[in-house]
């Protein structure tokens, strides 16, 4: 089951200092306003709405691109903690016991925010996840690229800020993440037990070499969701008492965020490079360098092989492969095989 606890403020995503796209698309973001709830969205997406009060989830996506999308889910669950623990219910449901509703979910061992990241495609491949809202993104092939810990509200929790890649048609795509991961109920060598919940997961992304040049504005429209003061009463006036806690929980998030960026810029020309050699292995692309005109080409191996062997036949004869790290060379645009000459 699905269930999403909204924030009256959520988490707010912090510029990680890289390079901006230069052809980066001016989205223009216009407020929509559904009165329990309103956010500043760019002009032209599509808003995916499921749920009430504590099962209040959105996604919002330019249907043109999907890897452009901004999402927000405030509980995710129960998933397993353990192999075990999921063939204990399936046993039992095999014994003629009652259905275990979350039979389908994944086992997320150990129980960490990037992992349970890591293990979003099978979460949101389930029935029950469908069927809640079919729009939710899958995050196939989920790559970390780093992840910051930051201070967290849910009782045994742990709460993380990540950066990673992921595809989509076979597309890179890359997102910043918050995900606090926490025990529901402990193992008990029955039936039911041994699960746990993903609190405010929630993501900005794009396409790989648009995100830095986007992630500022998708962060804004991000920021800018609201939860009216009545719909809140009237939330908390149903017993929602997860529902404060998650407030509770974005508040301290918010206070942690200058800590965030700090530690960002410190490291993220380390991690730039990390991400586009990622990238380009998801792509099964190379990188080669020209030190007669200081250019860098991506090439898939099937053409560097043949390049390689017949270096005579090009006037470019003396291509490399792009190797260390240097920050320049890895940020640059490449530009496409058949430029080579």
């Amino acid at each position: 089951m699905i269930k999403t606890l909204v924030s009256m403020s959520l988490v707010l995503f912090l510029s990680i200092g890289i390079l901006e796209t230069a052809d980066a698309l001016d989205l223009q973001l216009v407020r929509q306003d559904r009165g329990y709830f309103s956010i500043n969205t760019p002009k032209g997406w599509d808003l995916h709405v499921a749920g009430q009060c504590a099962e209040l989830a959105f996604v919002l996506r330019d249907r043109n691109n999907p890897l452009r999308q901004i999402f927000h889910f405030g509980s995710i669950g129960p998933v397993y903690m353990s192999h075990q623990q999921k063939q204990i219910d399936a046993d039992y449901m095999q014994m003629g016991g009652y259905p275990v509703p979350w039979a389908e979910m994944p086992v997320v061992s150990p129980l960490t925010p990037e992992n349970f990241l890591a293990n979003f495609e099978l979460v949101t491949s389930t029935q029950i996840a469908r069927q809640f809202m079919p729009q939710a993104p899958k995050l196939s092939s989920f790559t970390l690229i780093s992840s910051t810990p930051v201070s967290s509200q849910i009782s045994g929790g742990q709460s993380a800020v990540s950066r990673a890649l992921f595809t989509e048609a076979g597309v890179v795509g890359e997102g910043l993440f918050t995900c606090t991961t926490a025990p529901f109920m402990q193992h008990m060598g029955g039936p039911g037990g041994g699960n746990a919940y993903a609190f405010m997961v929630s993501g900005v992304t794009a396409p790989q070499e648009e995100f830095a040049g986007l992630q500022p504005v998708l962060a804004e429209s991000l920021s800018s969701f609201v939860v009216s003061s009545q719909y809140v009463q009237q939330c908390m006036a149903a017993s929602q008492g997860a529902f404060e806690q998650v407030i509770q929980a974005g508040q301290t998030l918010r206070e942690t965020s200058d800590m965030i960026v700090d530690g960002w810029r410190d490291r993220n020309r380390t991690y730039d490079v990390i991400a586009q050699k990622r990238s380009d292995a998801m792509l099964g692309y190379s990188r080669v360098y020209n030190p007669d005109d200081d250019e860098i080409y991506h090439v898939d191996p099937a053409f560097w092989d043949q390049y390689d062997k017949n270096r005579h036949l090009y006037d470019m004869g003396n291509l490399e492969m792009l190797s260390g790290n240097d920050y320049e060379q890895w940020t640059r645009v490449p530009r496409n095989q058949t430029e080579i000459r």
